[in-house]
């Protein structure tokens, strides 16, 4: 989570739909005027520009995602022809700023997944039944009672998956060791429920890509030329408590060794690659060759919203990014 110079092909039809898969949003960082990039090996970027939209190109709200960062991140995907490959979707911003033609968004959450699967399908029907819901802390912990008893199929299920995101507490993805999600009310200052014309948005570019419920190792195996990945994946720390997507199985260090290691091999198949990671956190494994490039993120400490602080992450591609000056 491009920009080329050859000619516009014309929209490719998804089977069964009847909407096309139209050119990608490939100038969403002029769109959302974002700042100058700059590029290079440990180039800096500050990412405290303001969307387009209160809510963003996604529907749902994400601990940890990167969308005030989409200019910089917009910038690796190289060629829209690409097949776009996302194995840690979360919010999946950057999937949804740039509406690429064809690819694969997955996650090992389920009722993630579920859920962009309904908003793909029934996004009016999804609406509807979200804001018939009542935005209170009574209404919200009989919702997270009603979610932990369900399976991660179906409208119900994804409605309450999505009214949960958007109460809970700053947006966090946090199970217990039983597997039930324990984040707490949020209040109604977590902002409002996503209008009708973002489900309908995101479910038109949900309908170009396949949906699968997996482990990262699997979605990126078969990545070869033609491909993009982008990989945005949890913390792992030793030495600090994080919130991670994953809940009761956390992604830890044997994971971290098995991405970096899937991703050099797709990048030896011919596979374009992008990795976010905190540049606290030292990765080992990475070519010398991949470019690194330094961007900042505003983090909540502590997950509270008036604590916040700078932190900077690293961008590592195996192929230059794009300059974009903004208009």
């Amino acid at each position: 989570m491009w920009h080329s110079n050859r000619a516009k092909s014309r929209p490719r039809l998804i089977a069964g739909s009847a909407q096309p898969c139209g050119e990608p949003s490939n100038l969403c960082a002029f769109r959302e005027r974002f700042g100058r990039l700059l590029i290079g090996e440990q180039a800096s970027m500050t990412s405290g520009t303001k969307s387009a939209s209160a809510h963003g190109p996604s529907f749902l709200r994400w601990a940890g995602s990167k969308r005030k960062s989409l200019a910089l991140l917009s910038s690796a995907y190289l060629d829209a022809d690409h097949s776009y490959i996302e194995p840690f979707a979360g919010s999946a911003a950057l999937f949804f700023c740039l509406k690429p033609r064809h690819g694969t968004l997955a996650d090992l959450n389920g009722h993630l997944v579920n859920a962009m699967r309904q908003v793909r399908d029934r996004p009016r029907d999804l609406h509807r039944r979200l804001n018939l819901m009542p935005r209170t802390s009574r209404a919200y912990y009989q919702a997270r009672a009603t979610f932990n008893d369900m399976r991660p199929y179906g409208i119900r299920a994804a409605v309450l998956f999505v009214y949960l995101n958007r109460n809970c507490f700053n947006g966090l993805w946090r199970t217990n060791s039983t597997g039930e999600f324990n984040v707490p009310y949020g209040g109604t200052e977590m902002g409002g429920n996503p209008p009708l014309s973002l489900l309908e948005l995101c479910s038109k570019s949900l309908k170009c890509v396949s949906l699968k419920h997996q482990d990262f190792r699997i979605t990126i195996e078969d990545a070869s030329k033609g491909s993009f990945i982008y990989a945005d994946p949890p913390y792992f720390t030793s030495t600090e408590r994080t919130f991670v997507e994953y809940g009761k199985k956390s992604f830890g260090e044997e994971d971290l060794r098995d991405l970096v290691g899937g991703l050099v091999q797709a990048s030896k198949r011919g596979a374009h690659v992008a990795l976010t990671y905190n540049e606290a956190m030292p990765i080992q494994g990475i070519p010398r060759d991949w470019l690194r490039t330094r961007f900042e993120v505003t983090r909540n400490v502590g997950g509270f919203s008036g604590a916040r602080k700078r932190q900077a992450e690293i961008l590592y591609t195996n192929r230059p990014v794009k300059r974009i000056d903004p208009k």
